[in-house]
């Protein structure tokens, strides 16, 4: 993703205007006739592992573009100052304006500066100073390759909107398949780049927003039919079951054409990095074409990132999902803190905490950071760059291990697409729904609650990897296929605990509606209706705890704002009631709320049905859903003493500011990251400018006396690697107490046993 804004040419033109220094820049000749080679990429990664390389940024100085004439910093200036920083990899631009070739390619009309470039000059300081550098490429989008072959272009599917000019964004299914890693393989045979960094992996169009989903030409026809049998619809139609096939296939060819272009470029560059964009944002759709499901992508040796363009709280999120999808990942963040008035992209001294905590929440849960928000004057950005670099090159070892299983929380690309579809394109240019809003609403709640939480998706319910963990949380997993609602059963009476909301299971994996709930017998209830004026109609929800120990503690009424079901119980299941519904009426159920009068309806709200060894707690209401509307910390407080009637194997008591993941390094060393995240929950509606210009963090105050409580585990040391302290481990179970966190502390277990 160019920075955000700014068309990639604006961008440039922006970025000279802002490095003119005084000093005139002559345009460097390089031979076209041979490619000037330091090194190779094969000894770099020997040297540093692209995954051990987390001070990675995407950024077009003007000093590497292709103009004529040009004022500013020299490309060994340029280099130098980025090297001072701490920079192991740099993104450039090996192609111009989406597809002229800076090189003498014999597939698309070059650049007419070609063997004038200063590009491959930057190739050859950059790799004397150990520095990679990938090039930008957009997958789906060439300008001058739609000149050639027209016949190979996307066909875009009717949605009710007036069809745009398809400016060169092409199908992935016609001869344009295998056409790419050719192409992409010159680019490495004529410049001395370490590899490729892919934008623009969507399917359909890619300029304007909302995006138009396509494509629906007459290669993807013959293979549709092929592969189903089906005939490829060519409008969008949500009440066709043959569409919502279509829209999986879409997901699945994606991935298979991830691979495909892999396994073509490293045929001929077996060590070239190949890091792919994908759209795993909360904000992704269907029409993105971007599954939702594990990328397979470590098969081929292969990368991907994502980007968060929300709040910093975004990327621990992201992250997670992110980890599931099993291939080696990075969290791309553009700019945190602007000044547009006077620069392009973020301001000259931004205040670097919001940056350095994005890196640090990425490699607390497996990920590598990746900056997009570094362009403009290098001299004004350089300390920020160096500031943030210095912190997160402390924590490069602290990032790999298997997580410890407490929580899973299910992430559905099956509810997302087909559980109450869209009837039609809202969205603006500056704002796109959440698409997963249950799903972050109830990650924010286990998060601030410091509770250990993992992603899986739906390819991930099966009964060998549930079993590793003693919770799993479905957040109004609405859609679910049979198979997995017998691995779901399988893992409760097994003794896992379930957590299930709302209208989970009503719908099978294609979004039809079932008579009942898919797990009514391990819910111990039965559906009879969605309760307000409809799906996606918010109201208050009011609840009357009749658990002893819930009423103690959260008073005569629960109270929340969102989407609910009415259940009745089955007669055949073991169920306790924890809370029933209130016989409150009205838009606003409390304003009537007297504590002398009994607002007991008798009707069940939260159940706890025992199955087998497990249980499962069935809550009526999409709690996931109305935290995200209402971060109201009574919910949050109440659905965390749920989830905590399961033992958790770590516990810890902090401030809510302190974010937990834990992981194994090794069967006899643990680690615990402590994250520092003061950043605020914000809404999903705010633009992003707003983000920028008021959310970044000013500050980050210490927390202190943080304590740890090993329920699981046995200890023989504790140390605090980044302080180079050693901790008292006492009690049993084994605690301990770190006495300081300022932005991010990594606490090292040697475990017994």
């Amino acid at each position: 993703m160019l920075i955000n804004k700014l068309s990639r040419r604006d961008f440039v033109k922006t970025i000279a205007a802002g490095t003119a220094l005084g000093k005139a820049v002559e345009l460097q000749a390089t031979s076209s006739s041979a490619v000037k080679r330091v090194g190779s990429t094969a000894q770099r990664l020997r040297e540093k592992p692209y995954e051990k390389r987390v001070c990675r940024v995407e950024c077009y100085p003007s000093c590497l573009n292709p103009e004529e004439s040009y004022v500013g910093l020299s490309v060994e200036e340029y280099a130098e100052l980025v090297h001072q920083a701490g920079l192991e990899v740099q993104i450039v631009a090996g192609d111009w304006d989406y597809g002229t070739p800076r090189f003498p390619s014999k597939r698309l009309p070059p650049h007419p500066f070609v063997g004038r470039d200063r590009l491959p000059r930057f190739l050859e300081v950059a790799h004397e100073k150990g520095i990679l550098v990938l090039t930008y490429y957009p997958i789906i989008y060439s300008k001058p390759l739609k000149k050639i072959h027209p016949e190979w272009l996307m066909k875009f599917l009717d949605d009710g909107r007036p069809k745009p000019e398809n400016r060169g964004w092409f199908c992935l299914n016609s001869p344009f398949r295998n056409w790419l890693p050719e192409h992409l393989v010159d680019f490495l045979d004529n410049l001395d780049l370490d590899g490729l960094y892919f934008d623009d992996t969507n399917w359909g169009s890619h300029d304007d927003r909302p995006w138009f989903p396509g494509c629906c030409c007459e290669h993807c026809e013959k293979l549709f039919k092929q592969d189903t049998g089906l005939r490829i619809p060519t409008r969008v139609d949500f009440s066709s079951p043959d569409f919502r096939r279509f829209v999986n296939w879409r997901s699945d060819k994606l991935r298979d054409f991830f691979l495909h272009l892999t396994r073509k470029v490293k045929e001929k560059h077996p060590h070239a990095i190949l890091d792919f964009n994908h759209y795993g944002r909360p904000t992704t759709d269907w029409s993105d074409g971007h599954p939702l499901n594990p990328l397979h992508l470590e098969q081929v040796g292969a990368h991907f990132f994502v980007e968060t363009f929300g709040s910093i709280r975004q990327t621990g999120f992201v992250s997670k999902v992110a980890r599931a999808y099993g291939s080696p990942f990075a969290m791309w963040r553009n700019v945190v803190q602007s000044l547009p008035e006077c620069v392009g992209s973020s301001a000259p001294y931004a205040e670097p905490w919001s940056q350095i905590l994005h890196g640090l929440t990425a490699m607390a849960n497996g990920g590598r950071p990746q900056y997009g928000g570094f362009d403009g004057p290098m001299p004004l950005r350089r300390e920020l760059m160096r500031s943030v670099f210095a912190e997160i090159k402390k924590r490069v070892d602290y990032i790999d291990g298997e997580t410890v299983k407490y929580v899973a929380l299910h992430c559905s690309q099956q509810s997302r697409n087909f559980y109450a579809p869209p009837k039609g394109y809202t969205e603006t240019k500056e704002f796109r729904e959440e698409k997963l809003k249950g799903i972050l609403g109830a990650y924010e709640m286990l998060n601030q609650s410091h509770l250990l939480v993992d992603m899986l998706l739906d390819e991930q319910l099966d009964r060998q990897r549930l079993s590793a963990y003693k919770v799993l949380f479905l957040s109004n997993s609405a859609c679910l296929s049979e198979a997995q609602c017998d691995q779901i059963r399988r893992f409760v009476r097994d003794g896992g605990t379930l957590i299930a909301t709302h209208e989970t299971s009503l719908f099978d994996e294609w979004g039809q509606k079932r008579e009942n709930f898919g797990l009514a017998d391990i819910f111990g209830v039965n559906y009879r209706g969605l309760l307000g004026k409809g799906r996606g109609s918010i109201h208050g929800i009011v609840y009357v705890p009749q658990d002893p120990l819930l009423s103690r503690e959260f008073g005569p009424v629960i109270s929340f704002a969102g989407e609910e079901s009415e259940v009745s119980l089955r007669p055949d299941g073991q169920v306790e009631v924890l809370c029933t519904r209130s016989n409150l009426k009205g838009e606003r159920p409390l304003d009537s709320f007297d504590s002398k009068v009994n607002y007991d309806s008798a009707e069940p709200a939260i159940t706890v049905c025992r199955i087998g060894q497990g249980k499962t707690i069935y809550i009526s209401g999409d709690v996931g859903e109305g935290y995200q509307h209402n971060p109201y910390p009574v919910l949050k407080r109440f659905v965390a003493r749920l989830v905590g009637r399961t033992p958790a194997p770590i516990e810890v008591e902090a401030p809510r500011v302190i974010e937990v993941t834990a992981a194994l390094r090794s069967p006899k060393e643990l680690m615990i990251h402590l994250l520092n995240n003061p950043t605020p929950v914000i809404p999903a509606s705010t633009p992003r400018d707003d983000i920028t210009n008021y959310f970044y963090l000013e500050e980050v105050n210490p927390m202190r006396n943080i304590r740890i409580k090993l329920n699981d585990f046995k200890v023989k040391r504790a140390l605090l690697p980044l302080q180079g302290l050693s901790l008292e481990v006492t009690g049993n179970p084994h605690q301990l107490v770190v006495p300081e966190v300022k932005l991010h502390e990594v606490v090292v277990l040697d475990l017994e046993g």
